[in-house]
């Protein structure tokens, strides 16, 4: 119980661009016809529950791990951060 209490008080201080970023993962995934990020993170390999943190924003992401992400789906960064990111409002 403690453990999700700090979650949440961890997921509510993080910036609002983690937010967006997840945002726009959701946004990707479900474009590329995945209603579930389960399934979405088991077809290209990626850890389910760590994704679905990234997506949710409740977890901050390195540049690293957005980046291994978008390569394995066939994104660039100027692609993700493009104007479809800008007009996420949160």
């Amino acid at each position: 119980m403690e453990k999700a209490l700090n979650e949440n008080r961890k997921s509510e201080l993080l910036p609002s661009e983690i937010k967006k970023i997840g945002l726009r993962l959701r946004a990707i995934r479900k474009g590329l016809g995945f209603g579930n990020s389960d399934l979405f993170a088991h077809y290209y390999e990626l850890d389910r529950a760590q994704y679905g943190k990234y997506e949710s924003g409740s977890q901050d992401l390195r540049i690293t791990s957005l980046i291994k992400i978008l390569d394995k789906i066939g994104y660039k960064l100027s692609e993700f951060f493009n104007e479809d990111y800008d007009k996420i409002e949160i």
